[in-house]
Formats: structure tokens, sequence, C-alpha cells
């Protein structure tokens, strides 16, 4: 592959803290462009043209397939630079094809990584299968007591943490009983839940260490090389690209050149970064995923998937919020922000775009369309229009 002419130095006078734009689903890349155009043309403190990296190792093989992006921004006013073959202006990362060039030169690294992939899809399929049966649990038991003790009996109105300290209380009547009983139940299945979430990250923790210990990759001159490439690429950049695709192949590809540290120090140096929908999930600390394939529609839930990268503290965010929330179940809201509660829960749907400042910290909603939907742990769906301040806690 013929590498580009890089330039990791460009960034490096940008003083302005970096900033982060998130965005749900949007399937256009030229309306994306259009929305985004005044955030991606504040990417430089000079107010010169950004120098725009493109991140689309999620689109796997179709990696270079990126004429349409590159076409919505040079209709946003980012023009291209063609020299020698190549634009100048507007790069691909292609971390995702430089993994694979790297695997196929090592094959002794290639099958500890499939052994290891296999590993955890084992891993996940038993943690699916366990997640799913306390989901299932919790929502049936949520029902039964609304069917024996009405409406009044809500799922954000339970302690949050389970209390085996109650005393006993002779005087409460028959519903008030059940009612206790069944709170207890299920604040214990919540925490099961949670405790389930953090054994497999664990497990995907060990993963990605084992990796680099038994391949020593990482003392490979080639590896070294490739990573050098691709962290020159990343620090050359003022706005990064991250639209969306299969997470997956994205994140195995940013991890496996360890290349979260050059995205924390371009994001520091000032660079802004863009994502949809994968793309943003990857930036969080836990990518959070909907089983929407599942042939059994009870089995279909949010569930964690992988370590994120973690660009972003506190922040769990929930793309097709819409297609795939029931936004107007109080029971359903804090079962998710319950679930999920070392971190808020931002749901966000085609036409939302939510600007985080992690050095402030602050977020702002800044999508004209849509709001930014936050779920709280008592089912409260609260949502934040253009220019509103989201309560990062």
């Amino acid at each position: 592959m013929a590498a580009q002419n890089d330039n990791s130095g460009a960034a490096i006078g940008a003083c302005k803290p970096g900033r982060l734009v998130f965005n749900g689903n949007m399937g256009s890349p030229h309306t994306f462009m259009q929305r985004v155009q005044p955030w991606l043309h504040q990417a430089r403190p000079d107010g010169a043209s950004p120098q725009v990296l493109l991140v689309t190792a999620a689109w796997a093989d179709g990696e270079y397939g990126e004429s349409a992006l590159r076409d919505a921004l040079n209709q946003a006013d980012v023009a291209s630079d063609w020299q020698g073959g190549f634009d100048q202006r507007i790069r691909n990362l292609g971390v995702w094809h430089l993994q694979q060039e790297f695997l196929e030169k090592r094959p002794a690294v290639a099958a500890i990584v499939q052994e290891l992939a296999d590993v955890q899809e084992a891993t996940r399929r038993f943690y699916v299968d366990k997640t799913a049966f306390h989901a299932q649990r919790i929502r049936e038991a949520v029902k039964y007591a609304k069917s024996r003790l009405g409406d009044e009996f809500r799922l954000g109105a339970l302690p949050e943490q389970p209390r085996d300290d109650l005393r006993p209380e002779t005087t409460l009547d028959g519903p008030q009983l059940l009612s206790r009983a069944l709170a207890r139940e299920l604040t214990h299945d919540l925490a099961d839940l949670v405790g389930n979430d953090l054994r497999m990250m664990q497990v995907l923790a060990e993963n990605e260490q084992t990796l680099a210990v038994r391949s020593g990759m990482r003392f490979d001159p080639l590896w070294q090389q490739l990573q050098r490439v691709l962290n020159d690429r990343i620090l050359w950049a003022d706005a990064l690209f991250l639209p969306g695709g299969e997470p997956d192949a994205l994140l195995n590809a940013l991890r496996f050149f360890d290349l979260k540290p050059a995205l924390q120090e371009t994001l520091r140096r000032g660079a802004t970064f863009f994502s949809i929908s994968a793309g943003s999930l990857v930036l969080c600390e836990r990518m959070i995923i909907y089983d929407n394939f599942s042939s059994d529609p009870s089995r279909r839930e949010f569930r964690l998937w992988d370590q994120g990268l973690g660009l972003i503290g506190g922040l769990q965010i929930l793309p097709h919020c819409m297609d795939r929330i029931h936004t107007d179940d109080g029971d359903n809201l804090a079962y998710l922000a319950r679930r999920f509660s070392t971190h808020l829960c931002v749901g966000l749907n085609e036409e939302s775009f939510l600007l985080v400042e992690p050095s402030k910290p602050a977020a702002t909603a800044i999508g004209r369309n849509d709001g930014v939907y936050v779920f709280g742990p008592s089912g409260i769906k609260q949502r934040y229009d253009f220019g509103a301040d989201v309560p990062l806690r």
C-alpha cells in the first residue's frame, strides 16, 4: 500500500480544547455534513479549511469506499487537495487494511487473533444467555406486579441498590408485603445484571492483554512501523469522521494497533471528532448494542458488547433511539438507566446531535430537528433541544 505524505506535527499548534459531535443514525453523508458544517469549519483555530481524517474501518473490506463522504465534504466547502495521486486534505486512516496486511505477513499472530476471537465469541454466548434470563425475569416480574398492584408499582420508584437489612414489618397488608417482596427480588436481579457486565468487561480486558503478551507483536518492527504511520495520520488531523458500520471491525482494528493514546492526544490538541451510530458507540467506555437480529424477540435486548475506547467518560450513547427503545415506557427507561448505571444513558436519533467538550466537561444539544434524550433511574425521559446544556450527572 502506498503511503500518503503525513505531517504529524500539523495539529500540535492547536490550543483550543477538542470536541466530539455525536449523532444517532444519520444515513446520508451529504445531510450529515450539512448539519455539522458549522462545527466542521471551527475545527481549526485559524479558520482555515480543516485537515480531515476518515476512519471507515467499520466498513471492513469497503474501507476505501469513501467517495460519497469526500463529495459531501467538498460540498461542505472542504476542498480536496490532490497531489501525487493522493488527497492531501481528506485522508483515510486505512487501519483495517493495514491490520490485514500485518496478519497476512505474520500468520502466527493471525492464529492467536482467531483463537482469542473464538474464546470471546463463546464467552459472549454464555453471557448473553445469562443476561437474557435476568432481563426476561425482570420484565415478567414488573408485568406481574402491575397486574396485582396496579400502575402505582414502578421500577423507577424502587431502591437503586438491593437491601437485605430490612426489618420484618408485621403491620403491612397483603399488597404492601407483595410490593416489598417483588421490590427486593427486582433490585437483586438488576444488581446481578450489572455484576454480569463487570465480569464480561474483565474477560474482554484479559483477552486484549493476552493478545499483546502471547504474540509479542508490539516488539515486531513491522507492527511498530505501521503503528507510526497510523499515529502520524491521527495526529495530523483537525477533524476525524467515524461514520458507523460494523463496530467490531472498527474497534478491533483500532485496538490492534493501540491507537487510543493517539486519538486521546489529537483530541487534547484540539481536534473535533464527528461520529455516527457505531462510530459513536466505539468512542464510549462501553459499547452497548441492541440485538436486533435475534430470531427470538424476547432476547432482543441492549447488552454490553465490548470495551470502547473511552474517549468520553460518564456517557453511554444509545443510537437509533426511537427505533429501539420504548421511550414512553417509564419502566423500560428505568431498567436501561439502572442496567447501565455507571454511565448517563443518552438516546440519539437520526436528527439528534450532541456536542461534548471533555475539557470542561460540558455537553450541548445541537440538532435543530430533534432533541437529545436522557434517561434516568427514575424512568423519567428528559428531552434537550437545540442550544440546551445536557447535564452530565
